[in-house]
């Protein structure tokens, strides 16, 4: 894995690290759905999985343009949200992953990357102030289904909040030393 995600520019390196730790979790995000919905997520739980090969896109990019990887990581992250709230409607909370969303734009892109991360970090709040003018979600879903669905993404943005700081803020000379 370290060959894999190995940059010689730390902060592309640790965002390799996320775009792996992404890819590698969101093909299972369906089965979460599956054990929770049952066949009333069909065939909806599938298309949550479309983001899985634009994250590890995110790794061949980077050995080709750092900055240009690092947005494309920012972009997709937020694009996924909206995508897959808009999917299975406000009440499953998967719109609180626009916090780590927001949190991966200030920490994966330089202050001096201005011109990159200014917009990607204004992108989930735009993306959110959207999803409710958007046509309703096609799925059927029960309000203890709901309960169960906010509860496993509340727990995973939790998650991610504090891995994603570990992560690069190791790259960028805070938090847990580089390995």
């Amino acid at each position: 894995m370290r060959a894999l995600t190995r940059h010689e520019d730390p902060l592309n390196e640790a965002a390799n690290k996320v775009a792996l730790l992404l890819a590698g979790n969101t093909p299972f995000y369906p089965l979460y759905l599956w054990f929770i919905l049952g066949r009333a997520g069909w065939p909806w739980l599938l298309l949550t999985a479309l983001s899985t090969p634009f994250f590890a896109a995110t790794i061949w990019l980077a050995r080709r343009h750092g900055l240009g990887a690092r947005a494309w990581l920012c972009a997709c992250a937020s694009l996924n949200t909206a995508w897959v709230a808009w999917l299975l409607g406000p009440p499953a909370g998967v719109a609180l992953f626009f916090l780590p969303c927001l949190v991966l734009a200030v920490l994966v892109l330089r202050a001096r990357e201005f011109a990159a991360r200014a917009p990607l970090t204004a992108l989930p709040f735009v993306l959110y102030l959207i999803l409710p003018w958007l046509p309703h979600s096609p799925a059927a879903i029960t309000p203890a289904a709901y309960a169960s669905l906010f509860r496993l993404n509340a727990f995973s943005v939790a998650l991610l909040s504090v891995i994603l700081p570990y992560l690069l803020g190791a790259a960028r000379g805070e938090g847990l030393p580089r390995r």
